[in-house]
């Protein structure tokens, strides 16, 4: 994906130019992923530190979802039009902000407007396809025809395109910088989400909702992991979270009135996890048949969490999508927001030790009995607090670990994950009265180091990592206590204490984590090496034994239709078709005459 330029209100400059007797004045902002986007209008609660705003995660959230409830996303049919379509959609409102960018070589504009009832205006002076066999569907999906034919303008309204880095670029950018700490925060600046991978992965999870509201009138589709949880790298997949109402106001308490008119609706004799495939069958569907730009969609329903994932060709995200009965992973990204908004080091830390896990082999990209980048987030997360730079989570585990023994069905479901708010209510107080430990100003240079001396001697098969505040971290204490049996590596999931977030982690990943580390310690304590040397002289090959163990891909029970495939590549299908059947009937003809 080619981000070109976003049109956005700060560090921005005017330029005004002459269309057809038109005069437009734009404010453009140069894309970079190097420049912070600018702090948007949080609406919500927020809490003062140090003189400092400091807004919530629900609050973020919110902004981004009205943010996308206002954009639609225009796929231009012709190059240099976007003049013409900023003239064009200026006419049913205000336009917020214009960002240029390619994606699957289609030139594409995320076009926003300043109120949601633009966006249905423009919706409704926009026409259908016609003798092109499509379904008359409506979306935020849309395409720009230009009529215009005249010269290029000599000075146009935008700018073309900026690439994005890859990490060869990156990497001889950290060679000319010496400084190890420039080199992590250079690193972090140019591979983390830009502005306008944040506003895409909104908009799409926005036109999920979409396609489900005229069914389930209060569906919410809120984006986890990665994309919101400041630790997200350019092109990563998108995570979403669906659910029939906004779990997140389930405790609001009302005036206790009932309601005399109620919708009558079918009743679920299912329970949560089957009711929850149900459901994505019936999103599933949606997405394949009637949804623009949507491809690629499968249904994994056998994993742990069932999932539908999809591809969206005009942001070319890699989608994922599961039910609210699996809503910890909302509240996760809550709870990682939280910890790095405490201290500006903890996200580039996160991302620079991914990046050496990666090369070390000690991550890969598919799933198996070694580390993933969740596991390396949080033994990230304990260091930090090992040294003071982050709190410890003071959830009442005494009373948890009461009622998790007592088998209490609103505290964990079946399938482990949360199905109530009875840890959460009190969660992350401690990280909102929390003031940072201003007596450790250690660089980047030595966190980063001193993440690899506290893990080269670290215990993995007596102690257990976990964020939360413990008297007795043994693995020995949580195993006489009846919450599980003993595994060779003990990752506390902090929001379900009772389960261990690293149960795929077999015993021999431990010992060559620690091996690795120690490497790892002893060439940055010499003073000619940096980065680039770390990453040369730690990578390796994943070990034999392991490659054996790797988990199978997941199987999908929706194979591909041809609302998939494009036009091009389904009249080569057709005309190989045509082939094998004029094949058949020759290969026929022939053994008639010969009988």
């Amino acid at each position: 994906m080619l981000p070109l330029i976003p049109m956005y209100r700060s560090l921005s400059f005017s330029r005004s130019f002459m269309l057809t007797g038109w005069h437009y004045a734009f404010s453009i902002q140069h894309y970079s992923s190097s420049i912070r986007p600018p702090t948007p209008p949080y609406s919500g609660p927020s809490m003062k530190k140090s003189g400092a705003i400091i807004q919530t995660f629900d609050a973020m959230i919110d902004f981004r979802r009205q943010q996308a409830r206002r954009t639609v996303l225009i796929h231009l049919g012709r190059s240099h039009s976007e003049s013409e379509l900023y003239k064009l959609c200026s006419r049913v409102g205000q336009i917020t902000n214009m960002t240029l960018y390619t994606a699957n070589k289609k030139e594409c504009a995320l076009l926003e407007f300043s109120t949601e009832q633009s966006v249905k205006n423009l919706l409704e002076i926009t026409s259908h396809f016609i003798n092109e066999n499509r379904l008359p569907c409506a979306s935020r999906n849309l395409y720009f025809a230009s009529q215009y034919t005249g010269a290029r303008l000599k000075y146009p309204p935008v700018g073309r395109e900026v690439q994005q880095l890859d990490d060869t670029f990156i990497d001889k950018a950290l060679n000319d910088i010496r400084n190890v700490s420039d080199q992590i925060r250079y690193f972090w600046q140019k591979t983390k989400l830009t502005e306008l991978d944040t506003r895409l992965r909104f908009f799409v999870a926005s036109l999920v909702e979409e396609g489900l509201r005229s069914i389930f009138v209060d569906t919410v589709c809120l984006p986890f992991g990665s994309s919101v949880n400041t630790f997200g790298k350019t092109r990563c997949d998108l995570d979403m979270l669906l659910s029939f109402e906004d779990f997140r106001d389930k405790n609001i308490k009302y005036d206790g009135k009932m309601q005399q008119l109620r919708f009558l609706t079918k009743r679920s004799y299912l329970n949560d996890r089957f009711q929850a495939q149900a459901y994505l069958k019936i999103l599933a569907d949606t997405l394949k048949h009637f949804m623009a730009e949507c491809t690629n969609v499968q249904i994994i329903l056998p994993a742990r969490v069932p999932i539908v994932r999809f591809q969206h060709r005009l942001s070319d995200l890699q989608c994922d999508v599961s039910m609210s009965e699996f809503k910890s992973s909302y509240y996760m990204s809550k709870l990682l927001w939280s910890l790095s908004s405490i201290d500006s080091r903890v996200a580039p830390l996160v991302f620079v030790i991914r990046r050496w896990a990666r090369e070390a082999s000690i991550t890969q990209s598919t799933p198996g009995p070694w580390f993933s980048n969740y596991q390396m987030t949080l033994l990230v997360l304990f260091y930090l607090q090992s040294i003071e730079i982050l709190p410890k989570l003071n959830y009442i585990n005494e009373q948890f670990a009461t009622a998790s023994s007592s088998s209490s069905p609103d505290v964990t479901s079946a399938n482990g994950d949360l199905s109530d708010n009875l840890i959460l209510m009190n969660e992350l107080e401690n990280i909102r009265r929390f003031h940072p430990n201003k007596s450790n100003n250690d660089s980047l240079a030595i966190l980063f180091k001193g993440f690899f001396s506290f893990y080269e001697n670290f215990d993995f098969q007596s102690s257990v990592i976990t964020l939360l505040e413990r008297q007795n971290t043994s693995k020995s204490s949580l195993i006489q206590a009846g919450k599980d049996k003993e595994w060779p590596i003990y990752l506390e999931n902090p929001l379900v204490p009772s389960m261990n977030a690293s149960k795929n982690l077999v015993e021999s990943e431990g010992e060559r984590f620690r091996q690795t580390c120690s490497k790892a310690s002893q060439i940055l304590s010499q003073s000619s090496k940096n980065l680039l040397s770390l990453f040369e002289e730690c990578r390796q090959s994943l070990p034999d034994d392991l490659v054996a163990r790797a988990y199978p891909a997941p199987i999908s029970i929706m194979p591909n239709l041809e609302t998939d495939i494009d036009q091009e590549e389904l009249s080569t299908i057709r005309d190989m078709q045509q082939e094998q059947v004029e094949q058949i009937f020759d290969h026929t003809d022939h053994h008639v005459i010969n009988s």
